[in-house]
């Protein structure tokens, strides 16, 4: 019993050592988690948000180039005195109802005539301010450009417009098309992110002007360069020759860190402001409530140390990188070595999701011992066909892996396991096929994004009839 209680004490001892190193530790790499964060945030604005920005407003970009370079748009410009009007507006009518964008218009350089997808709206002039618009674009050398502004049309609703040059072949302007995109969808976008990740997404332009905001006031009228904030970042702020800018608000205590990303189609940044005030609140209560349950742990560790080893020894167990069959690696060992690879940041890989067809009949009809057989036969094949590259079980009868090349060519190894398998005169006996789908990692892919697709690639084998590998 005193030997117990030795132990007990030391095993007690031990544990409060551990807990106060613990919550040093915590404390001391506080900046740590500040970095975890930033890279978080900068995984976001460089996947998530830049590519739901990329969806909703490079797409009205091409449409509108593709307007402006209408054979059918050209000529009826070239000839709008003898052509009838109702041609040009049925032409944007069915360019909206094709694309559901909020507007569709025409200007022609010679009348002025501004046509909407509804009609002949009115006739530009110099002398209203309200049409400058049309004047300046026109005065640059570009053949389009975002631009936000209130559309007449449509009571006044702040649109973020499409602007395409129409050119004739000697490349002389003959009027302006495009769409426009209504900014309260934009601001929806921009306002799941902020609640989500609990910080401020915005788009500006070059100058520091605010072009897209979940606060609508804040739209053409804020300036960011005026805010010391950002001020003090300069230039660096509108660096476009790297991917992502990660910067330290002003000081190391300021708890601000500022992120921007240049988006070239829009010629618009996306900037992200996380206040990591709240992290350090957060963190806070965390010690305070660390510090409290201390005295229950001590209180409890005698009773409890058997139990804890005895969790701890399962959990271990549970933790074998080995598959209860025997043959192949878990998930478990599919999911470090993704780790490692996407930390290396090194291509090319590709992941694949295979899952085996008519396995169900199987087990339903010849019963889970003999299912166990023809899942054994599989992985046995597999590993062997793919001896150098990973290949695991990613659970029931569903394996997963990682090979060490590009797409394409890892399709074709997967199509060589996937004649294997179909030849296989034991898996041709209960009808076995597999249905494969493959994906190549990106450099801004995570876990989750890499297998999605292959998971995505999978589901469209499986659809499209089993049996056959997909590549997306």
């Amino acid at each position: 019993m005193k030997q117990k209680n030795q132990i007990s004490i030391l095993i007690s001892t031990i544990i409060l050592i551990g807990i106060l190193a613990t919550l040093f530790l915590s404390f001391s790499t506080y900046s740590s988690i500040i970095r975890d964060d930033i890279l978080n945030i900068s995984k976001l604005s460089s996947t998530n948000i830049y590519s739901e920005i990329d969806n909703e407003l490079t797409k009205p970009i091409f449409v509108g180039l593709t307007m402006a370079n209408d054979t059918f748009v050209k000529n009826w410009l070239v000839q709008e005195s003898t052509r009838a009007d109702s041609e040009i507006v049925s032409y944007l009518e069915g360019i909206r109802n094709k694309y559901h964008y909020h507007s569709v218009f025409l200007v022609s350089d010679r009348t002025k005539k501004y046509f909407h997808y509804n009609g002949l709206f009115k006739t530009l002039s110099s002398e209203d301010q309200h049409d400058v618009w049309y004047h300046d674009f026109s005065n640059q050398n570009k053949l389009y450009i975002l631009d936000v502004d209130q559309d007449e049309v449509d009571h006044q609703l702040l649109t973020i417009f499409v602007n395409c040059k129409i050119l004739d072949d000697s490349g002389r302007q003959l009027g302006v098309t495009g769409v426009g995109v209504e900014m309260g969808y934009v601001q929806n976008l921009l306002l799941d992110f902020e609640q989500n990740y609990q910080l401020e997404a915005f788009l500006v332009d070059e100058n520091g002007l605010v072009q897209a905001h979940t606060n609508a006031p804040f739209i053409e009228n804020r300036n960011i360069n005026d805010e010391a904030l950002y001020k003090n970042l300069g230039q660096r702020l509108y660096n476009k020759t790297d991917s992502i800018n990660v910067f330290d608000g002003a000081s190391a205590h300021s708890g601000q860190y500022i992120i921007s990303h240049y988006i070239e189609e829009l010629d618009w940044y996306l900037v992200v402001r996380k206040d990591t005030s709240i992290l350090t609140e957060s963190f806070n209560k965390q010690l305070y409530y660390d510090f409290f349950i201390i005295s229950l742990v001590l209180a409890s560790v005698i009773f409890i140390v058997t139990q804890i080893i005895k969790k701890h020894e399962k959990q271990l167990n549970e933790m074998a990188l080995v598959d209860s069959l025997g043959i192949l690696t878990n998930r478990k060992g599919f999911d470090k070595r993704l780790k490692e690879l996407l930390a290396k940041n090194e291509a090319p890989w590709s992941v694949f999701m295979m899952d085996l067809d008519h396995f169900k009949q199987v087990n339903d009809l010849h019963g889970h011992i003999q299912g166990d057989k023809i899942l054994k036969h599989v992985m046995t094949i597999s590993k062997n066909t793919l001896s150098d590259h990973l290949i695991t079980r990613w659970g029931g009868d569903e394996l997963s892996g990682i090979i060490y090349t590009k797409a394409a060519e890892a399709e074709s190894l997967l199509e060589k396991l996937r004649q294997t398998i179909s030849s296989d005169v034991m898996l041709i006996e209960f009808n076995i096929t597999v249905s494969i789908g493959v994906s190549e990692a990106t450099t801004l892919d995570t876990e989750d994004t890499i297998i999605k697709r292959a998971d995505k690639a999978l589901y469209q084998a499986k659809s499209e009839g089993k049996n056959q590998v997909v590549r997306l």
